[in-house]
């Protein structure tokens, strides 16, 4: 179960388990975005079933849970990918100017939604005696972010959901870890004159995280662990 499925980082991480035979559940608030992408799952041979709901909507989570395990009988890894900035909401400010409304908005998808996942699917995992959560987490929960203060409290307080999840679920087999991203290409932009790595720095691309996901996903002994994958942008300033 791939949450903010439909495009970028989460259509290359739900593609990616696809290709490996993996039956995919996409999960994205934009229908036609969760669409597109179970098309493209399904010319691969496998598989796949939608949940077109904001993953802020408890309710809509758990009943498409359920669905999930009905089809395929048993959730046994879930990418909490859903998430984003202010800058969705065209509102990015100064924190001193922050509207509630817009910090509830940023803290709910990015932090509570992604507990309402977990929450769904824990019980199937448990019960199954395994599981992996991977949650999408970003640089800017280690570095800060400027006018997004909110976006990088939600994206730390995240690594910390992690590390004491995996605490809980270890003995259940279940291994919880998080991937921080850091600029990544998105809707087909290409980005050029990155200099974080020097004058030939770029962008990484979605299948840069996806990699990092499906290796967590392979892996029994890794847990309560942040990976961080962003080309080297916080090492700081490089000398020549």
């Amino acid at each position: 179960m791939v949450t903010g499925g439909g495009k970028n980082i989460g259509k290359a991480i739900a593609l990616a388990f696809a290709r490996e035979g993996a039956n995919v559940v996409v999960c994205d608030y934009s229908g036609e975005n969760a669409l597109q992408t179970a098309k493209e799952i399904e010319a691969l041979g496998v598989g796949v079933i939608t949940i077109v709901c904001d993953v802020r909507d408890r309710e809509k989570i758990f009943a498409g849970v359920k669905d999930a395990e009905v089809r395929f009988g048993s959730v046994d890894i879930l990418v909490n990918n859903a998430g984003g900035s202010a800058a969705l909401l065209g509102k990015l400010t100064r924190f001193a100017d922050a509207e509630p409304e817009t910090l509830d908005f940023v803290i709910d998808t990015n932090l509570k939604g992604s507990m309402h996942c977990a929450q769904a699917v824990l019980p199937g995992m448990i019960q199954k005696r395994a599981g992996k959560i991977i949650n999408i987490s970003s640089i800017a929960a280690l570095c800060g972010l400027y006018d997004r203060v909110d976006y990088a409290a939600a994206k730390a307080a995240l690594i910390g959901m992690s590390k004491a999840l995996a605490m809980e679920v270890g003995e259940y087999n279940i291994c919880v870890n998080c991937v921080s991203p850091g600029a990544i290409q998105r809707d087909g932009a290409h980005w050029e004159h990155m200099t974080f790595l020097g004058e030939h720095g770029h962008a990484g691309t979605p299948e840069d995280i996806s990699d990092a996901v499906l290796f967590l996903a392979g892996q029994n002994f890794i847990t309560g662990q942040n990976i961080v994958v962003d080309g080297g942008r916080t090492l700081g300033p490089g000398h020549r």
